[in-house]
């Protein structure tokens, strides 16, 4: 006998619109003819119907992942928190974002606040993003990323380029029409 009940299948939209504050998932096995009733996960709703926190639980009822996240007035992500047992994983991402709510900036840190690498992102005047720019935590660029653009303003290539600024891989976006 297997029972599962579920909100995550409810958009961000549903969610906003029916006030949505929180969703636990029970999870019912049937082990050997005994029912063995536990917790699968929880999750809790903003608002606008963003998830601001997202807990998976193992049988015995400890964590086994736990993210959170913060947004803005705009609905844009300003930071998000990841736990996870299994990989090994203790991080933080925080975010910014221009006027056109365009993302400008990744920083990701470790468990204890230090920072292990910042994405800088820009965009051209179509709004588009042009450039990825991903340093180190010294400050050090890793890694380059551009982006062209045809005249449908739909992507057109994709160039990566490494530190010493020589290209790495390049992928080309070919579109059809009717």
């Amino acid at each position: 006998m297997l029972i599962a009940y579920s909100v995550q299948s409810q958009t961000k939209k549903e969610v906003k619109a029916n006030k949505i504050k929180s969703t636990t998932v029970w999870q019912a096995d049937n082990t050997n003819g005994t029912a063995v009733t536990y917790k699968e996960s929880y999750e809790e709703f903003d608002k606008d119907g963003h998830t601001t926190m997202k807990i998976e639980y193992k049988k015995d009822g400890t964590i086994s992942r736990k993210e959170t996240a913060k947004y803005d007035a705009f609905g844009n992500k300003t930071e998000e928190t990841l736990y996870d047992l299994k990989d090994k994983k203790d991080e933080k991402k925080t975010y910014k974002y221009n006027a056109s709510n365009d993302k400008t900036e990744e920083v990701e840190y470790n468990s204890s606040g230090t920072v292990l690498k910042k994405t800088l992102y820009t965009y051209n005047a179509n709004g588009d993003r042009s450039t990825e720019l991903v340093y180190d935590a010294a400050g050090t660029l890793l890694k380059k990323v551009s982006y062209t653009y045809d005249s449908k303003k739909l992507k057109e290539s994709k160039q990566t380029y490494n530190a010493a600024n020589i290209l790495e891989s390049v992928k080309k976006y070919v579109y059809e029409y009717n």
